[in-house]
């Protein structure tokens, strides 16, 4: 299994996707490129409410507040779906949770006594926890979890987010190109270079979350064309 990985170590600030790629890049030249543009001094702020600027379908840079957002069963009486305001699959997201997932699962690790993280955590199609199989304390965290959903929750929005991303920017090239093409052999010379990514049978993009001994998390992008 290969696991191209890159660790989220700068606050952002934007969302834009502005740059143009190249047919070659990947989900960590993408993010190396975003966090260079928004790159910004590391300040650590006291959050109590776990309030975050978010990118919505409601509105940019709305107010969420994670903690609610993410443990299930705190919305009340009858809701109307319409009315939650879902996350998008944006840089300036993928940063902010990474980041408060981090920090949420390394303080979940210390609550109950968990001496080390597992190696990699990833979720399957259907979104189910999915752990190493020689890691040592895996009864123990899936009992954590299980007792703070909360955690869970946003390791698998991370991680969903973050495979909605990588696949969104796979297909940049070819719009980047397609913008400027300026004849109907152009576009249909694009269209049969960038075929592959309108084959049905394509597989999405599977981002894995790796642990540090320091206990910072890195999202890679698995290569599915290589056995696991």
């Amino acid at each position: 299994m290969e696991i191209k990985n890159t660790i989220f170590q700068s606050h952002s600030q934007g969302v834009q996707q502005s740059e143009p790629l190249n047919s070659n890049s990947n989900f960590s030249d993408i993010f190396a490129a975003y966090q260079e543009k928004y790159a910004v001094e590391e300040v650590e702020k006291s959050n109590e409410h776990a309030v975050f600027n978010m990118n919505t379908t409601q509105g940019d840079q709305q107010e969420i507040n994670l903690d609610e957002y993410l443990t299930p069963g705190l919305q009340s009486g009858s809701v109307n779906l319409n009315d939650i305001p879902l996350l998008l699959p944006t840089a300036h997201n993928i940063d902010t949770l990474s980041k408060y997932s981090q920090k949420e699962f390394n303080a979940l690790l210390a609550k109950y006594d968990i001496p080390s993280p597992p190696a990699t955590i990833e979720f399957d199609t259907e979104g189910k926890l999915v752990l190493p199989t020689d890691y040592a304390y895996s009864a123990e965290l899936k009992q954590a979890f299980a007792e703070n959903p909360k955690v869970e929750n946003a390791l698998r929005t991370t991680a969903a987010l973050a495979s909605h991303y990588a696949g969104i920017m796979e297909g940049q090239a070819f719009r980047d190109e397609m913008s400027i093409a300026k004849t109907q052999a152009d576009r249909e010379r694009i269209a049969d270079k960038y075929s592959y990514l309108f084959d049905d049978n394509r597989q999405g993009k599977h981002i894995i979350l790796r642990f540090l001994d320091d206990g910072s998390m890195l999202l890679g992008e698995k290569n599915n064309t290589t056995n696991a």
